[in-house]
């Protein structure tokens, strides 16, 4: 049977982890189709002009994996200590059931 440590961590990541992958993985497909096929780029301030195939596939291998490394450094930062306090949290409240 899991802790309520693991249960608290678990909930924690399913809650905030997944909307924000979705919410990640949806923008950055919204940049690279703004990349091949031009406009205004969300968050960045690049105007694209006009359909690229190269820009688009630039984009896609080399601009896009740094994107998402990136963005997943600075989820782990937020993630990691949310989820240290959750476990520290299930696991005060284990020990004093006993």
């Amino acid at each position: 049977m899991a802790s309520k440590a693991d249960r608290n961590v678990s909930v924690l990541s399913y809650v905030i982890g997944i909307p924000l992958a979705i919410i990640l993985v949806v923008w950055t497909l919204w940049i690279t189709l703004t990349a091949f096929i031009g406009g205004q780029a969300p968050f960045f301030f690049i105007e694209f002009t006009g359909f690229s195939l190269l820009r688009g596939l630039f984009w896609f291998l080399i601009v896009d994996p740094l994107v998402l490394t990136l963005a997943y450094w600075i989820f782990m930062l937020v993630m990691m200590p949310l989820d240290a306090v959750a476990a520290g949290l299930g696991a005060l409240g284990d020990r004093r059931k006993k």
